[in-house]
């Protein structure tokens, strides 16, 4: 049995064990960068829509009552339910009522918040804290 002398022969052209795994850990890396920043940009996300959410909602409110004869609504409900004269549904979907992290909007018609002005809408998350129409930011 004769051994082949491998010194004369061309190097085959491709990737080393070390070379793969080198490219495998650069991906992983990069992946779990842009993953850690989508994060909290969805989070940004969640947190605009609840806001933007509030307010809707408050702008619901103050419509129900000036097409109400000045009564508040007794609970969010109501903005769902089309009355006797025609007017509402001011909200079409029971989804509406719900904040982005899947608890539903709070609301206080006494409005002790707003000075009794109008009632208070809210959410709260346990991170971030509570954002209500009677402020323009988030409150821990």
């Amino acid at each position: 049995m004769r051994l082949r002398d491998t010194r004369n022969q061309p190097r085959r052209a491709a990737f080393t064990l070390m070379e793969m795994m080198v490219v495998v850990a650069i991906i992983v890396a990069l992946a779990g960068a842009s993953i850690y920043y989508m994060a909290g940009q969805i989070d940004e996300g969640n947190k605009a829509r609840a806001q933007a959410n509030v307010k809707d909602l408050s702008n619901m409110i103050t419509t129900y009552k000036a097409q109400h004869q000045g009564n508040w609504p007794t609970s969010l409900q109501d903005l769902m339910l089309k009355d006797d004269q025609g007017h509402g549904p001011y909200i079409t979907n029971q989804e509406n009522l719900i904040d982005p992290w899947g608890n539903p909007y709070q609301f206080d018609v006494q409005g002790g918040r707003n000075q009794g002005l109008q009632p208070d809408v809210w959410t709260t998350h346990p991170a971030f804290g509570t954002f209500g129409n009677w402020s323009n930011r988030w409150q821990r």
